[in-house]
Order: C-alpha cells, then structure tokens, then sequence
C-alpha cells in the first residue's frame, strides 16, 4: 500500500540526556463493504488495536460497497459509492461528509483529498471528470481535472507533479498514464503505455521513478510491472507471467503485490519476482479471495481481509516468512485497510558510567561490564519491553538474547535512580 514511514532516532538533547522517538502502529483501521445486493448490510469502519488484539467498529455509511481509505495525521478519509467521508479517529466521530458519484481511489498531498473517479452500474460520471480534488479540511471541492479520457484508479504524486493510473473501463486494451500541473491544476498529458500495460491499477514511487501494478485482466495468466522514468519521461513495461492483482507496498526496491491470488515480492530494479508466494492463495479454486492487503512496515507483518463476497469474511496477520501470527476481525467484502502510525518520545537520563557492552553488534548475548546496575531492560523501536531483569531479579553479566529477531534494541540500565541507554545491534 500507500506509504513509507521512519523508524526510531536516537539523538542527544544535553549532555545529561536523551531523547528516542519511536513511531508505533496505534490502531488498524478496516473499512468494511456490505454484502453485494443488499441494500441493509452497508460499510462500517472499524478499529482492531494490535496491542489487546481487540475491534471496535465506530463509523457507517449507508451504502454497499466501499472503494477506499487513507490516513493523515488523525483522520481517515473514505469512499464509498457516491459519498467521501471524514472520520476523527481519536474520538470515533464523522467530521464530515460529502456527495460525489462515481467515486474510487484516494490519495493525500499538502492539505488536499485526491479522488479519482470511474464507472459504475449507472455509467460513466455524467460530468466526464475523472479526476476530482478536495480541500482535506472540509472536503470543499478545489478542482476538476478535465481531459482524462477514462476510468482512473491509483494516484501518487513525484517531484510536484501528480500521476494517475487509467486503467479504462472493462473493455479497455491499454493502460494508460495521466499527468497532472498542480500548479494549475490541469492536465498535462496523457501517456499510452500500450497493451503490456492493460489493467493498470496501483503506482508507486522512489522520487525517481513511478511503478506501476498492471492488474491481469479476467481469465488471463499475466500482468505487468510498468517503470516510468520522472526526468525523462520514459517508460518500460516487464510482463509477469503470474496473475498479478492489487499492489501493497514499496519497501526500498522491494514492491510487494498480489501474486497468483496470494501475495508476493518483486524487485523494481533487477524486474524479477523474487518470492511467487509469501502469503498463500485463501482458496480462489473456491471463490474464496483476499479482498485487500496492506504492509505494517514498523513490525513487518501483512494484514490481509478475505471474503467470498457473499457470506464470509476474515482478517488475518502474516509475518515475511508467510506464517499466520494473529486474526482481526473483518466483515464481507473487507476491501480497505491502513495503519494509523504515531510517535512516542521517551526522555532518558543518561549518566556517566564506564559501562561497556559487548559485542555489539551480537548474534545471540550480550556481556555488560564495568560499573553496577540494578533494573535491566531491553526495548524494541515500537519502545516494547522484550527483555527485562529487575531489582531482585539475579543479575549475571551475561544476557541471552537469542530470541530476539534481528534488528535495532535498546538497553536501559538503572544506575542509582537514573537510566542509561545503549543501542545494541541483533545480526
């Protein structure tokens, strides 16, 4: 999915004292589709916490289906046939709300709600926009963008200038590329990128380059990866000979994305699959499909919604070795997910000690020495205890950390009533 986060920093303040920022998941937000054909089961929006595993469904819409949602800062923004709402997701409560029809994908920039736009049971917008762009406060409408010829799905914005998929309608041969002045708020061109690049769907940048996630079209065998060059405006198109479905994340040069009904990786610059499968198939050979996905890049873990469209629906957690660690709840047709990310500072006192630890890096323990301590803990990035010896604990200078996964830690030792705090390394 839709976003790249920082992890923890450690930085000095004074001499005395330190500061971690530790940037946490608070809550998972899922937006819940009705069962289709029913007009009284509509979306809901929920919360699941990952911390006591528990789901909280606090918003509705009256409607069947829901297209998408993002988060910015506290909010999650929504859409759902023909309505865009604004939830408040500290204290549960729709802030606002409008009508649009047509409505599909969303996306965040500078104060502003991109919506993109296509048809429906009714048509295509009455109005040919296809593009539409709201103030993210208010949701007052900014701009129309005229001139995309069709269908847009995805949206993500490179070097000032906005870029939409157009993917066309159902009968539609090519995929296309719409880019967007923001200056003015109009549209610069729209690029061909050819029958390779039929279905696309989802894009995703590095600053440099936009890929984007060509889904297969119905009964067919392969889709494509598409790299768009920003500088140079070029482009090239790799055919994967998988069933390629919606895009999840981009992770470095790693993008994640649907793969032959389950989930697996690619690398956008060797333009190789390099895991067909990380998350499996849920039973397409029995109509049983994900709905949607999304990448906790802080703990590593896929959230994934399944459904038969019709009678069921789950939520399930997979870590990258594609083992299920954990469910949430999820209601039929579960077709959005996004993570409220937040960040917790914690002060430290740090006082001068001759304390050494050693080796850092380390494989599997740690050995402390030179000076007395009494409290020991071990903190993740998430600032989660993973270890802890406290006082009347039996202390030996030796701590067996082979439980650990790899990765940053940080020690805290209580020396007389203050805290000292060392990065340690896991490889």
């Amino acid at each position: 999915m839709k976003k790249n986060y920082f992890l923890a920093a450690m930085f000095s303040l004074v001499f005395s004292v330190s500061l971690i920022a530790q940037t946490y998941v608070k809550q998972v937000i899922i937006g819940n589709g009705g069962i289709y054909g029913n007009p009284d089961d509509h979306v809901t929006v929920a919360s699941y916490n990952p911390d006591d595993q528990t789901t909280t469904a606090f918003g509705d819409i009256l409607r069947e289906s829901i297209q998408d949602l993002i988060i910015h800062n506290n909010y999650v923004y929504v859409t759902a046939e023909d309505s865009i709402c604004k939830f408040d997701i500290d204290s549960y409560q729709k802030v606002v709300s409008v009508f649009e029809s047509n409505l599909h994908r969303l996306f965040y920039h500078e104060g502003f709600l991109f919506v993109s736009r296509r048809s429906d049971i009714n048509g295509a917008p009455a109005d040919g926009i296809y593009l539409k762009i709201y103030n993210a406060e208010n949701l007052a409408l900014v701009a129309a963008i005229e001139g995309i010829s069709s269908d847009a799905s995805g949206i993500i914005v490179a070097q000032d200038t906005a870029y939409v998929a157009v993917p066309g309608d159902w009968q539609a041969t090519e995929g296309k590329f719409a880019v967007i002045d923001l200056g003015t708020y109009s549209l610069e061109r729209e690029m061909n990128f050819g029958t390779e690049a039929v279905g696309i769907y989802d894009l995703f940048t590095d600053g440099e380059k936009i890929f984007t996630v060509n889904k297969s079209p119905y009964m067919a065998t392969t889709g494509s990866i598409t790299t768009y060059n920003v500088e140079s405006a070029s482009f090239s198109t790799n055919v994967i000979n998988h069933v390629v479905g919606k895009g999840v994340s981009l992770e470095g040069n790693i993008l994640y994305l649907g793969l032959d009904y389950g989930i697996g990786s690619y690398d956008v610059v060797s333009n190789q699959v390099l895991q067909n499968t990380i998350v499996p198939d849920p039973g397409s050979s029995t109509y049983i499909y994900i709905a949607d996905a999304a990448f906790d890049n802080i703990n590593q873990l896929f959230y994934v919604t399944i459904t038969d469209y019709f009678s069921m629906g789950e939520g399930k957690i997979f870590d990258m070795g594609g083992n299920e660690t954990g469910t949430f709840e999820a209601d039929v047709s579960a077709e959005a997910i996004d993570f409220d990310y937040r960040i917790n500072d914690f002060v430290y006192t740090n006082p001068v000690s001759n304390i050494k630890v050693f080796p850092n890096p380390f494989s599997n323990e740690i050995q402390i020495h030179g000076g007395s301590f009494s409290d020991l803990k071990v903190r993740n990035l998430q600032g989660q205890t993973v270890y802890e010896k406290m006082n009347g604990d039996s202390f030996d200078n030796k701590i067996n950390l082979s439980n650990l996964k790899d990765g940053i830690y940080f020690l805290e030792l209580n020396i007389n009533n203050n805290v000292l705090v060392k990065k340690i390394v896991k490889k």
